[in-house]
């Protein structure tokens, strides 16, 4: 089994339907097949089998065109976000050891390998770039390796420490696209955009979906809210995966027009219910959905904002994934009682490399640990009560930051919020606020309290408050809890 087979019949099937666009230039499907291939065979002239291929750049075809021929000749691509230090980024590859890097100029100057033979290759639209002399070489002769069932290793996101290395294989990713495709009716894929980074697993998986369809995928280097929201105005049926960030910067720049997309597609983050409600006015009729899943998982479940009146749901599990929900003797928990979620399916990720102990760690008796508490309703459907990682024990009691954040994102002062404990040598941890102003205006920590206790407990409440005038993200798009733990020690107030 390997993903690019349906790529080799759309290259004689639908030669000259454009593959990838950048606005600038294009690649046919004719022209994509031939340079994986060239790629391909560059790898196995030069003795690459079943190894590790390193990709240190941004969203480029070129990008693509390695990315692809890696996994046509059985080698295992491994994305590196430009956005890491240089600390990170070479401490990934002395412990990964791949036998190629291809990068970018910028970017190249930052490698410190310990092994000086290995061969490193840029991108650049100038002839300074060696990565086209070397694809000029090749011929398009290689032929497709299915040996290897590894597809590529990705990285979880952060903004500290090293990143861990998550394996994907062929048959995951596949039966994801079956899930995807039946899921969100994509039944007419014609146009595909996903505007984060190619090292993220929501825009790369929309990415390789769009050409295993046979759909074109419009590439864009960086999000600009403006510009895509043009895309949007101009082509017709189109399907965007995006983040809430992307949406919320999006919705401010519809000042004019409809947008004419088939379907808008969120994760990688909550999307608040007053979000997804503009969201319906200024998308008009598009399909709106928002999905649950994670890198390890892949899907897990989604939710189709039009269709389902379920406030702060994330959804029904997606065919095929099996869910239970446990307590701390992992024993299942009846309908409506909070417990923690583990799953299983066949689109799981094989485990993390090298790292045999924390593999094992992520799994009991063949079930995937979330590390996120739920509960689910009579219907099946699943509510986020909270992430295992981010619980606040304060007197003895657990609160889920989570859900004292949805609380708080309804007031109309607050722009962004997130919730932390801070030690504290009587209660353990105080439950504190960090919050970004929508305007002048400011509430005090009373007001807050005020108003958190006519809808949550009252031990529930913040009782502290900090104000930021920005947050730190992740390089996905998520707020960075840990650096902005960091951030504001000794600002409490």
């Amino acid at each position: 089994m390997n993903l690019t087979d349906p790529l080799l019949r759309y290259a004689v099937q639908q030669s000259d339907k454009v593959a990838l666009t950048n606005g600038q230039e294009s690649r046919t499907y004719g022209e994509l097949v031939q340079r994986m291939k060239k790629v391909a065979q560059g790898f196995i002239h030069n003795g690459l089998i079943h190894d590790k291929v390193a990709i240190l750049s941004t969203n480029r075809m070129e990008f693509v065109e390695v990315f692809l021929g890696a996994i046509y000749a059985g080698c295992v691509p491994i994305p590196l976000d430009p956005k890491w230090s240089i600390t990170q980024v070479n401490a990934i590859l002395q412990q990964y050891k791949p036998k190629m890097i291809f990068t970018e100029m910028a970017f190249e100057q930052n490698l410190v390998l310990q092994d000086n033979g290995i061969p490193v290759f840029t991108f650049s639209t100038e002839e300074t770039g060696s990565y086209d002399k070397w694809l000029d070489i090749w011929k398009p002769e290689a032929e497709m390796d299915e040996s290897n069932e590894l597809l590529f290793i990705g990285f979880t996101s952060g903004t500290t420490g090293i990143p861990k290395g998550y394996i994907r294989t062929h048959s995951s990713w596949i039966n994801s696209f079956k899930a995807s495709k039946e899921a969100f009716q994509l039944n007419n894929m014609e146009h595909v955009l996903a505007p984060g980074p190619f090292v993220h697993s929501l825009s790369l998986f929309a990415l390789i979906q769009s050409l295993y369809s046979g759909s074109t995928f419009h590439i864009t280097n960086e999000f600009n809210a403006r510009s895509i929201w043009q895309w949007c105005e101009q082509i017709p049926g189109a399907i965007l995966f995006v983040v809430p960030t992307m949406i919320e910067s999006m919705m401010q720049e519809a000042t004019h027009g409809q947008t004419q997309i088939q379907a808008l597609i969120s994760s990688g983050g909550k999307w608040s219910e007053s979000s997804k409600k503009r969201c319906k006015e200024v998308f008009g009729g598009a399909k709106l959905y928002e999905f649950y899943g994670s890198s390890e998982a892949s899907y897990i479940s989604f939710l189709e904002i039009h269709a389902a009146n379920k406030p702060h749901s994330v959804g029904k599990p997606f065919s095929g994934v099996h869910v239970s929900i446990r307590d701390e003797q992992f024993q299942e928990v009846p309908v409506g009682v909070i417990g923690q979620l583990y799953i299983r399916s066949e689109m799981m990720f094989l485990g993390y490399y090298h790292l045999p102990e924390e593999t094992k760690a992520a799994f009991r008796d063949g079930w995937l640990i979330i590390g996120d508490f739920m509960y689910r309703d009579e219907e099946g459907y699943l509510y986020m009560a909270g992430r295992a990682k981010n619980m606040i024990v304060s007197g003895g009691l657990n609160i889920f930051p989570e859900e004292v954040e949805s609380v708080l994102q309804h007031i109309p002062e607050i722009q962004e919020v997130m919730v932390l404990g801070v030690p504290d040598a009587y209660w353990g941890e105080q439950v504190t606020a960090v919050v970004k102003w929508s305007g002048l205006e400011r509430l005090t920590i009373e007001e807050i309290k005020h108003y958190c206790r006519q809808h949550i407990a009252s031990y529930k409440a913040p009782k502290q408050l900090v104000t930021v005038d920005q947050f730190i993200y992740t390089s996905s798009g998520k707020i960075a809890r840990q650096a902005m733990r960091d951030s504001i020690k000794g600002e409490t107030i």
